[in-house]
């Protein structure tokens, strides 16, 4: 929905108003003609298992990035970033090569996250009109002049950087079509041209251009969250359904005063990798490959499971994860499962290939150097998450208005949070201390959000008991309830 309003509806005492007024000064006293808000979002359970296909359950969030955006004479891209001291001003004269709006590889800047969703919907844009180059993409591009301010607190694991990829592309679609704001009700045919389920997969797929190979549930959730409801979202295909959570439920988001930046470390590529190679090694070993398929068509753990006919139910997938990734030891006498490293040379053995094949269909541009993959605990933790998520969603949909309820969701949580440490080794002891010190004041659970290795925890509390728990000594960042999706407002002067 596009909502139309005079710009100056938009001066208040929000974030608006810092985006408003600094286009104003910035670029001759001019009005901006939309104004873009994205939300960020916690994810309540189902934590870096997006990217194996499974289903997660997040909620969007008030605290989003804003973007007041407008065309520009020239063509050139100029960006401003309200705190300008710590992301400077960028502009980009429109190049006839996208590889003049990337990183290259380096540590992507502020600005990146931006140019990514804005070659997002040109690429999009183009290949709706049958242009199959970057030049001629680049050639219909049209200049444009940004503002952006946000309220996500950064490398907080509370999708900042999505929600900045995820405006900007919205922001360059309202550029780029012309239809767009001139004239009464212009606005409202924004998303006739993209809808917000296709913005979510265009900006997950633009997300790789800052070297983040995710699996889409940051841009579903910013893109498609409705007030007052979670969302369980599905993947392949994209699909989503509110899920009601209980009316005594309120979510504390903590921070653990220790950053991550997830994609200038290779941690969070490396997970993605080990999962990948775990599907491919369970799919070879345990002969579910159709006769003219081999494991190189195996890219999820969701999807060795359907070719195993456990699709929806993961935690059968577990007693597999043990009887083809689990290495053996003797301890004491007895056989018994330990989670051993699995080799370079050993996974190579086991899919009967050359180092060069594993490196072109198994690994990423950021892990060609990988040598060691403990891949039974990273499969056992994306199945037993992908579970937790199902029982999550059963136990808000059948669960009465009782305590009862919500304690089940908080043992859910709690579950979550010790395999994303143990298992997934994407926890830190800043945030172990953290979740510790909400479970102590009386959370009644609680786990890390996002990618993890720095970053917010988020609590699940009784609505009643919040100002108890701050006076237990909880230093809450903020509260929460499901907020509204991507928003753009049309002004008309």
């Amino acid at each position: 929905m596009v909502f139309r309003c005079p710009v100056k509806n938009a001066i208040d005492d929000g974030p608006s108003s810092a985006v408003v007024r600094l286009f104003r000064q910035r670029f001759d006293n001019c009005d901006p003609q939309w104004l873009i808000r994205c939300p960020g979002r916690v994810n309540l359970i189902g934590e870096h298992i997006d990217y194996s296909d499974y289903s997660v359950l997040p909620m969007a969030i008030e605290h989003s990035t804003w973007i007041a955006v407008g065309p520009s004479p020239e063509r050139t891209v100029q960006l401003v970033n309200e705190e300008e001291e710590k992301y400077p001003p960028f502009t980009l004269a429109i190049p006839d090569s996208f590889s003049g709006a990337s990183s290259n590889g380096a540590v992507p800047k502020w600005h990146h996250y931006f140019l990514a969703g804005w070659r997002g919907i040109l690429e999009s844009l183009a290949q709706r009109e049958g242009v199959n180059t970057e030049a001629e993409a680049l050639q219909r591009a049209k200049g444009m002049r940004a503002v952006v301010a946000s309220r996500i607190p950064p490398s907080a694991g509370l999708s900042s950087s999505s929600a900045l990829v995820c405006a900007a592309a919205l922001a360059t679609l309202c550029v780029q079509s012309a239809d767009f704001g001139g004239g009464d009700g212009g606005g409202q045919q924004i998303f006739e041209h993209i809808s917000k389920k296709e913005l979510a997969e265009i900006t997950t797929h633009a997300e790789r251009f800052v070297g983040l190979e995710g699996g889409g549930m940051d841009q579903a959730c910013e893109c498609l969250a409705r007030r007052g409801e979670a969302l369980r979202i599905d993947f392949r295909p994209l699909g989503w359904r509110a899920v009601q959570l209980p009316e005594n439920a309120l979510f504390a988001v903590l921070h653990s005063n220790t950053e991550m930046n997830k994609t200038a470390s290779a941690y969070y590529n490396q997970r993605v990798v080990e999962c990948r190679i775990a599907a491919q090694v369970i799919a070879k070993q345990s002969g579910c490959l159709p006769a003219d398929t081999d494991w190189r068509s195996v890219r999820t753990l969701r999807q060795v499971a359907a070719l195993l006919g456990k699709d929806g139910h993961p935690e059968q997938m577990l007693t597999l994860v043990d009887e083809h990734l689990a290495k053996r030891c003797q301890r004491q006498q007895q056989q018994k499962l330990a989670d051993g490293i699995h080799t370079r040379e050993e996974i190579c053995a086991i899919l009967d290939c050359s180092d060069a094949q594993l490196a072109q269909w198994s690994l990423n541009a950021n892990t060609q150097n990988m040598t060691e993959f403990w891949l039974a605990k990273r499969a056992r933790h994306v199945y037993a998450e992908a579970a937790r998520v199902l029982e999550f969603e059963r136990v808000c949909r059948e669960g009465r208005e009782d305590n009862g309820t919500v304690a089940k969701l908080g043992e859910l949580m709690n579950a979550s949070h010790l395999s994303c440490a143990q298992l997934f080794e994407c926890s830190c002891p800043e945030l172990d201390q953290t979740v510790a010190n909400c479970l102590s004041a009386g959370c009644i659970g609680a786990r890390l959000t996002g990618a993890g290795w720095g970053g917010c925890a988020v609590a699940l509390v009784d609505k009643n008991k919040s100002a108890q728990l701050e006076a237990n000594g909880l230093n809450v960042l903020f509260w929460s309830e499901p907020c509204e999706g991507i928003e753009v407002f049309a002004f008309s002067g």
